[in-house]
């Protein structure tokens, strides 16, 4: 082989090389602009996405409140005859209804009050606003101050709630011996 004939297989092969190093380039700028704009497509799928859960949501709360509009106006005609008539019978008989519409209402969403009086407290469920010292167990709720709800296994909203807390003896019978300095009462499982 001679140098010549060398000389042009080199020369042939640098520009196959070229040209393929050309088509790759290509390739890579035709794959970068696809990236690019399937990356503008997703944004713009994102804010679609985000425009259309909006809507959504605006649209089951129409639904709502369209369900909850009949318990409004008969309120409103409630007070409205009462203004006119001052029957106070009538009025509490229609209150009555307007009340059992909504109760209904409620069941039907499946809304549920959470049980609270003489139950063992549960934080998940319940929220203590006052704690009560007493000698009998603790942790029953004694009084509630305001129903808690739930839906579907979810709190919607925490029984506000007053809470036994057991003490080994009542506060009356606390008097300091003259033998013994007075020390706060143990919780249970408190060592010492």
């Amino acid at each position: 082989m001679t140098e010549e004939t060398k000389a042009q297989e080199i020369n042939q092969e640098i520009t196959e090389l070229k040209a393929a190093l050309d088509a790759k380039e290509r390739q890579n700028k035709e794959l970068v602009e696809r990236l690019q704009r399937l990356a503008a497509d997703f944004e713009n799928y994102k804010k679609r996405v985000a425009r259309d859960n909006e809507e959504i949501f605006r649209r089951l709360e129409d639904a709502l409140l369209l369900e909850i509009l009949p318990i409004y106006d008969n309120f409103e005609r409630a007070f409205r005859t009462f203004t006119k008539n001052n029957d106070k019978d009538s009025f509490i008989e229609g209150v009555e209804r307007i009340f059992a519409q909504f109760h209904t209402f409620l069941t039907n969403k499946g809304v549920q009050p959470i049980p609270a009086l003489g139950e063992t407290f549960d934080p998940l469920l319940h929220e203590a606003l006052i704690t009560v010292e007493t000698t009998e167990a603790g942790g029953k709720v004694l009084e509630e101050f305001e129903r808690g709800y739930q839906r579907s296994g979810r709190v919607l909203r925490p029984s506000k709630v007053k809470v036994s807390r057991h003490v080994d003896r009542p506060a009356s019978d606390a008097e300091p011996s003259p033998h013994r300095p007075l020390s706060p009462p143990r919780e249970r499982g408190e060592q010492g």
